[in-house]
C-alpha cells in the first residue's frame, strides 16, 4: 500500500489542499518525509495554519472525489464551533 502526502494550508478561513505526486511506500516514510516540509511551510507561510495528512490510496481518492464534489478543504482549527 502507498500513501500520499497531503496538505492543507490556511490564511484566515481560505484553505486549499495540496499534494505531490510522490507516493510513500509506508505510512512512516511519509510522516518523515512529512518534517521537512512542514518546516518549510512555516518559514515561507508564517501567519498561516495548516495541517499535513499521510493518506492511503483509497484515502486519498475518497478526499479527491470531495473536493471534485465541491467540498472545502478545512483544518480543526477552522471546525471549531465558535461559543
Amino acid at each position: 500500500m502507498n500513501f500520499i502526502m497531503v496538505i492543507i494550508i490556511c490564511f484566515s478561513a481560505n484553505c486549499q489542499a495540496v499534494w505531490d505526486k510522490q507516493q510513500y511506500p509506508t505510512v512512516n516514510d511519509c510522516l518523515a518525509a512529512s518534517g521537512p516540509v512542514k518546516e518549510y511551510m512555516i518559514q515561507v507561510y508564517p501567519t498561516s495554519a495548516g495541517q499535513i495528512y499521510c493518506m492511503d490510496e483509497q484515502q486519498f481518492k475518497n478526499y479527491e472525489e470531495y473536493l471534485e464534489n465541491g467540498g472545502k478543504p478545512t483544518i480543526e482549527e477552522y471546525n471549531k464551533p465558535s461559543s
